[in-house]
């Protein structure tokens, strides 16, 4: 299994981006170090609350400065976009990172994003479904012409196609089960994103292999796995520190428009959290359960958390580095 590092907003447009792009910077400087070869970044718009820093131009800068790893977006909402763009886009960035690139995409859930670009919501599905396999035959570079419900192309080529053949893989993030058996038909993964419970998770990743089989979808089983970690000495202390970030962060889920029953932080079941918190020793265990009945391509970490401060983030992801990864890395 391989492990990934999420490049998340805690700061508001009120920051300096330059402090939030340092912050970033430093953390996969340390997530290199550690044994992490993939940095995932995702993408919002018009939410100065929670700036995001646009993920194709950013993971592009930072392909370059670290040229040995992996990039991917997570995710892009492709139904405010055209997938003309997005290929071009996304193989403009497979060609600046010698074929290092990956390309998630997602419906989104944001009704603001949606009336900011004037596109109906209740059209994303349809968008998405529409949307990857035009984006898979504009890379081949032949030309395309369509007709489909939102998008019209007659003899379309592409200026640009990617490094990868046939194309950089394409991860669908999903959270309910018409969107996982979406995932598995259209996707070459699911991207898992960190709202299911493990317990949903697990229920969900069966309903993802059985619509596999039966569909014929693409090869593979392995997904890109989203879990939230925190570390401490002690479940109390981790469970104190999560209570603050936490909270903070799925109020603001809430507000966006997602639909769950708070933070799930565990207060009876475990397979009812969301979270995997505790000693080193606690989430090592934690995460081969879940490992155990869920197989992951990559692990995708995140060290930060609204209302604590970038050092807490550093010592984190330190923690993660040296006390969890090597248990996996063989």
């Amino acid at each position: 299994m391989n492990f990934g590092l999420l490049l998340t907003s805690v700061h508001d447009r009120s920051v300096p981006p330059k402090r939030q792009i340092t912050e970033h910077r430093e953390l996969i400087s340390l997530a290199v170090e550690s044994g992490m070869d993939l940095v995932v970044a995702g993408q919002h718009f018009v939410a100065p609350a929670l700036r995001y820093l646009q993920p194709i131009p950013y993971l592009a800068s930072i392909a370059a400065q670290f040229p040995s790893v992996r990039v991917a977006t997570g995710i892009i909402l492709l139904p405010l976009t055209h997938p003309v763009r997005i290929a071009e886009e996304a193989a403009t960035l497979d060609v600046i990172t010698e074929g290092r690139m990956i390309l998630g995409v997602g419906g989104g859930y944001l009704q603001d994003e949606f009336d900011a670009f004037g596109i109906q919501r209740a059209s994303r599905v349809a968008r998405v479904e529409e949307g990857i396999p035009l984006i898979r035959a504009l890379w081949t570079g032949n030309p395309v012409t369509t007709e489909t419900g939102f998008f019209q192309l007659a003899d379309v080529s592409v200026s640009t196609i990617p490094v990868q053949d046939p194309g950089p893989p394409i991860w669908l993030g999903a959270q309910s089960e018409p969107a996982v058996r979406r995932a598995a038909r259209f996707a070459d993964a699911w991207y898992v994103p960190p709202f299911p419970t493990h317990r949903e998770l697990i229920d969900l990743y069966r309903i993802y292999l059985e619509e596999r089989e039966t569909s014929g979808g693409f090869s593979g089983t392995a997904i890109p796995v989203r879990r939230e970690v925190y570390l401490a000495d002690t479940a109390a202390e981790a469970r104190a520190a999560v209570d603050q970030g936490a909270a903070s962060r799925y109020e603001t889920y809430a507000d966006w428009g997602q639909k769950f029953g708070g933070p799930s932080l565990g207060d009876g079941d475990w397979l009812d959290s969301r979270f995997v918190m505790g000693s080193p020793a606690t989430v090592v265990d934690g995460l081969n359960t879940l490992m155990n009945e869920v197989e992951h391509s990559d692990f995708i970490y995140k060290p930060q958390w609204p209302g604590q401060d970038h050092m807490t983030a550093m010592r984190q992801l330190e923690r993660f580095g040296s006390e969890v990864i090597p248990h996996f890395l063989g």
